[in-house]
């Protein structure tokens, strides 16, 4: 599976590239120079539901299709989102997912439905902005999605 991470930021570039292992086959691109021709787009879901289909969903990633000739890739990956549950009229993260990054969860659980829906072969975009993990000051977010890289190309 080929990964860019893109953005039209350099400077969160910078710090995605500092933090993402070397090791990994993962190309950071500057969308302002270079468009990236994927398979598919990881997205939250804020962006994709309304023109996409789909809705929110804490168990499992989505992959929609897009048929809107947008310029954006044919498919549409929306990550789940953290596990809750109830208790007294309130919701909480699941016990399961108390110590789990709402990025380490997204990242990993997307890029297992890529290879579920299309196998080794695809290529996915998470296009920081539309998943809001655009931060050129946040490294936890970027540290987080790095360690879920790990474990999927492990699995």
């Amino acid at each position: 599976m080929k990964i860019y991470v893109t953005s039209l930021q350099q400077s969160t570039l910078d710090l995605w590239s500092r933090l993402l292992p070397a090791t990994l086959e993962i190309e950071v691109v500057n969308e302002s120079s270079r468009t990236v021709q994927a398979d598919a787009l990881v997205m939250s879901g804020v962006w994709a539901f309304d023109r996409y289909g789909g809705r929110p969903n804490r168990e499992v990633a989505q992959v929609l299709s897009n048929s809107r000739e947008d310029g954006l890739p044919e498919w549409i990956i929306v990550p789940p989102f953290r596990p809750v549950v109830e208790r007294g009229g309130e919701f909480f993260i699941r016990d399961d997912f108390r110590d789990i990054s709402p990025a380490y969860h997204a990242v990993l659980e997307s890029l297992r439905a890529a290879r579920t829906e299309f196998g080794d072969s695809v290529s996915v975009a998470l296009d920081l902005p539309m998943l809001g993990m655009d931060d050129p000051r946040d490294e936890a977010t970027p540290a987080s999605a790095a360690r879920a890289i790990e474990v999927f190309f492990k699995e």
